[in-house]
């Protein structure tokens, strides 16, 4: 009789510490895991980089190429993609690779499907050099004297008109297209 006891106590207990190691050690590991940080961080989903705290898009000094003034109002109500090509020695304005950088933003513009409708492209070039002829009719063209941000960068811009995004020269478009999907889900947009 005393033996049948024993193991009865003995099968509660395994039974009591079986149900003890299954809530009380993921909460163990899980505390671990957060006071010991074990792991290095890697920051979040964005492909380009998170610009904070958040800006207005600098007009000043912004013209259309007929040399009307640009105010924020252009870059508000809709998504934009934005890049401005480097000053420098530029002459000539947007020059094949810019070309090409404008094609990927159509495409990944494109690519939004039906929330392309909220997303425009931007292109700023030095003063003196706008060639709007030269693009297709989606890409709005502006020109600067001076331009305050990273120069040959893409920015995203949200509907606002503050900077949300920076993609730096050779940026995988991949990337932008992933964080423009993602930004335009969140926003209600696509």
């Amino acid at each position: 009789m005393e033996a049948a006891m024993t193991s009865g106590n003995g099968r509660q207990r395994l039974i009591l510490l079986s149900l003890a190691a299954i809530f009380i050690l993921p909460l163990a590991a899980s505390w671990a895991m957060y006071t010991l940080q074990p792991f290095e961080k890697q920051g979040g989903l964005e492909h380009g980089t998170l610009l904070t705290p958040a800006e207005k898009v600098p007009v000043a000094g912004l013209e259309t190429l007929a040399g009307e003034p640009v105010d924020i109002s252009a870059f508000e109500g809709k998504w934009t993609l934005l890049h401005h090509v480097p000053a420098g020695d530029n002459q000539v304005g947007c020059d094949a690779d810019c070309r090409s950088l404008m094609d990927t933003l159509r495409r990944v513009r494109l690519a939004q499907d039906e929330a392309m409708l909220a997303v425009q492209r931007v292109l700023i070039e030095p003063a003196g050099t706008g060639q709007s002829a030269d693009f297709d009719k989606g890409l709005q063209v502006l020109e600067s004297e001076q331009w305050p941000l990273a120069e040959g960068s893409v920015y995203i811009v949200d509907r606002q008109g503050f900077l949300v995004m920076r993609y730096d020269p050779g940026f995988n478009p991949q990337g932008l297209l992933d964080d423009l999907e993602r930004l335009l889900r969140l926003a209600g947009e696509g």
